[in-house]
């Protein structure tokens, strides 16, 4: 499958339907500090399968953190820090949830007060 694009998508009951389909977004357009679910990635099979080792799976919680100096995103996958490039976080589409009633981790908290 060289040069195919892969989508790799949540596992659901039901067709998707109404606004949750409208709110799906590229993780690129997040606002910082908003957490957001993955609902799928779409990229080239050789470039998932390092997002999928990494804790980047359908269904995760994502954060964007800061941004790099360079602009590549700073994300936080259930409590640990990871680097994306701009292209790949583009590829990954997320909707929004409500944030956790635990509050943010320490890897979380410390990230926003350096940023």
């Amino acid at each position: 499958m060289n040069g195919e694009v892969a989508t790799v998508a949540s596992f659901q009951a039901g067709p998707v339907t109404g606004p949750r389909q409208e709110s799906v977004r590229s993780l690129m357009d997040v606002p910082l500090r908003q957490t957001v679910e993955l609902e799928r990635i779409e990229a080239p099979d050789d470039e998932v399968e390092p997002l999928l080792e990494r804790g980047i799976l359908p269904g995760c919680r994502l954060r964007r953190v800061r941004n790099s100096p360079s602009g590549d995103p700073i994300v936080s996958v259930e409590g640990t820090l990871l680097a994306l490039r701009r292209e790949c976080a583009a590829q990954l589409f997320v909707r929004e949830v409500a944030p956790a009633s635990s509050g943010e981790s320490p890897a979380e908290i410390l990230a926003t007060r350096t940023a």
